[in-house]
Formats: C-alpha cells, structure tokens, sequence
C-alpha cells in the first residue's frame, strides 16, 4: 500500500517536471545583429540582414577583405516580399539556420520607403517577440542595405559601429519605444537620425569603411518630408534638453581666433505661455563648459576678458538655436521640439480646444530665448598659449 502511494506521488510529480523537449541549439540558429529595408523596382519590400559568423568570431581582426585579410565576421542576406513578413519567409528559405533577432540592435530604413510611409513596417516591428525596444533606428541615404554591406577596418561589423556612434550622443539618437511615443504623440511627428557612408579610403579593399550618422530626417505622421543638416540637429538637441559632452567652438567679437569648450553641458526648460490667446514659449538654456583650446590672444583669467567669452559662448548657444527653429518650426512647420507636450502640460483645457489645428498653431508660436552661460575652467595653462608674453591681450 505504501509502495502504491510513493509511485503515485512520484508520478503526480513527474507531470510538472520541466523538460527541454523544445530546446533549440545555439547552432541552429542564425543570430541577426542589424536589419534593413528597401523597396524594389516593383515597390515589394526587400528585408536584408546581417548575420553574424561564428567561426570568424574568434579569429584575430575585423578588417579582412575577400582575399589576403582576415575573414569577415558577418555577412547578409536578403529576400522580397509584399511586406516585411513575406520578405523574412523568403530570406529563411535561404538561410539554412532559424533566423533569430532577438540581439538585433540597429533597423535602417531606406530614403525611398521612409518617403511613402513606414507605419506598416513599424507596426511588425512593434508587434513582434523579437525586436528590442531599445534597438536604434536610422534612415539611411540610398539604399539601406549597402549600409550593411561594409566591413569595419576596426569593429566587428556596420551595425556595432552605428551602436558605437549613437552611444557617444553626437547625433540625434532614436530608438524603436522612442519612436513609438513620437509617432503617437500629440505633434503627430517624428525624427529619425540619418545614416550615410563614409568614402572609403583609396588603400582599403572593397567595402572596407563605415557608416556614420549625419543630419536628421523628418516625418510628418509616418512619411519623411524633410531632412535637416547634422549642424541644425545640434540646434534641436540644446532645445530638447539632449546637451551632453558637446564641444562648442565660437568667434569672440573684436578678435582673431576662435575659443572651443568642451565638455559642454547644460539644462534646458520649456515654459510654455498662453497671453491674450497668442501661444508663447521661451526656451531657457543654462550652460557651462571648460576651454579647451584658445586660438585668441585674450588671457582667460582677467575676469573682464572671461566675461566676454561668456558672452560669445551665450550668442552661440542663441544662434545654434535660432537657427533650428527656422529650420523646423517656420520652414518645415514639424514639431519635434516638444512644445505640443508642453503646452499639454502646462494648459491641459487650452490645448484640448486647439489639439486639432496645432499644425496650424505652432509656426505661429512667439519663441523668446533666455540663455545664462559660463566658463568653468580654463584647462591647464592661463595666458594664451604660443604667442609671446607682450602679444597677450590681458585687459
């Protein structure tokens, strides 16, 4: 009867024993690291990956050409299809491992679909498993797919160069949830930083280069209408509050020579005002940085010199975005500066009478611009350095 009892229980116990009966091998699968997509000459959507190498993992260097370098460390493959899902059921009956992306960091759009709209490709991506919300997404000039093609004199592949670039925050940075929010938000607008090749150099081999990150694209809902340089990109990031490690180079006025700081760091807040029905918003910027280089002949410790370089570093602060809001709120009327949200916050009734004609609104909004700017440091050295003592400008 005890005998009975015991192989009951065991039994009862084996039902709920977790097996590995679904397990799949790391070497059934095909890890894809970035992903592009372009249009074909019969508008299909061409999805190509790059997928990673695992036996050229381990070998020494990146670079390698066909012949005579290291081997690659990841290659690509494609498919076509009538959207992105028909396009992956192409490219897995060429690939002879399961395609797996779940480490996939880096989605680049081409110029030509980004143009006619991404909402149906963003919505597989936001709809499956597999995709992080923290991938980073890029649309590139030309085809997307060339981007993938390259092969880094240094890193491992394309893909953890764009990742490398986007960390150090130089450029406009936008990832897949950050997306998202920006294409449901209240401006109905979006950004994404645009991807370009650098031309390679006339020793390398072929395709032996990198992509870099230059300039910012503009979407209108879901549809790119515009693209703004990377110079006016720096503009919108001091107006987002996305100033980090900047370096800033400036002209002091009545002197030759040109003054750079860095790190540059600052705080920036919207303050939002609604006066007698005319919408207003002021940009308050407080900023500091150390010099790193002076090219003048002003000594940076008289406190009167210092003073006017502070007031150069506060024009050039006001320029930069000056500059942008020509650029995106009278040029191409897109607000991807966060006013909409703002004016949300601040005048909640307000803003649910004239959500609707916003569009209509924000080129029209009176932008005052208050900029507190100082220099911290003044590197190592104090007179100007290279030029005789009886040249220095010290009063």
């Amino acid at each position: 009867m005890k005998i009975s009892i015991k192989s009951c229980i065991l039994l009862s116990l084996l039902v709920f024993l977790e097996g590995c009966w679904d397990r799949t091998e790391l070497n059934d699968l095909a890890l894809v690291t970035a992903m592009s997509f372009d249009k074909g000459e019969h508008n299909e959507i061409i999805t190509t990956v790059q997928i990673v190498i695992p036996q050229n993992q381990g070998s020494g260097g990146s670079s390698g050409g066909v012949s005579g370098g290291a081997p690659h460390k990841t290659t690509i493959r494609s498919g076509a299809g009538v959207n992105i899902s028909d396009s992956l059921s192409k490219l897995q009956q060429k690939t002879p491992r399961k395609l797996f992306w779940g480490q996939c960091k880096i989605f680049i759009f081409s110029e030509d679909i980004a143009k006619t709209g991404i909402r149906d490709e963003f919505d597989f991506l936001a709809r499956h498993p597999q995709p992080r919300e923290r991938a980073n997404i890029f649309v590139s000039k030309g085809k997307a797919a060339q981007t993938l093609e390259l092969f880094p004199p240094i890193e491992n592949s394309s893909s953890e160069v764009l990742q490398k670039l986007t960390d150090f925050k130089i450029g406009y940075k936008v990832t897949l949830q950050e997306l998202s929010k920006m294409l449901k938000g209240e401006a109905g607008a979006a950004a994404i930083p645009i991807v370009l090749i650098l031309p390679k150099a006339e020793s390398a081999e072929p395709f032996q280069t990198i992509p870099y990150v230059m300039g910012t694209a503009l979407f209108k809902k879901d549809k790119m209408i515009s693209q703004i340089s990377g110079k006016t990109t720096h503009g919108v990031k001091w107006i987002l509050n996305e100033v980090d490690e900047f370096t800033v180079t400036f002209k002091v006025a009545g002197n030759e020579g040109l003054v750079s700081l860095k790190p540059v760091k600052a705080k920036v807040k919207l303050l939002p005002q609604i006066v007698d029905g005319k919408w207003k918003m002021k940009i308050q910027v407080k900023a500091t940085g150390s010099i790193i280089q002076n090219g003048t002949a002003m000594d940076s410790t008289n406190p009167a010199l210092l003073k006017k370089m502070e007031t150069a570093f506060e024009q050039d602060i006001k320029v930069r975005i000056e500059q942008a809001l020509i650029e995106v709120q009278h040029k191409n009327k897109t607000d991807i500066l966060g006013f909409a949200e703002a004016f949300h916050r601040k005048f909640p009734q307000q803003w649910e009478k004239n959500k609707e004609r916003w569009d209509e609104l924000f080129p029209g909004v009176e932008v005052s611009i208050d900029v507190a700017a100082s220099i911290l440091r003044s590197g190592l050295i104090n007179a100007p350095g290279g030029i005789p003592e009886d040249e220095v400008v010290a009063k």
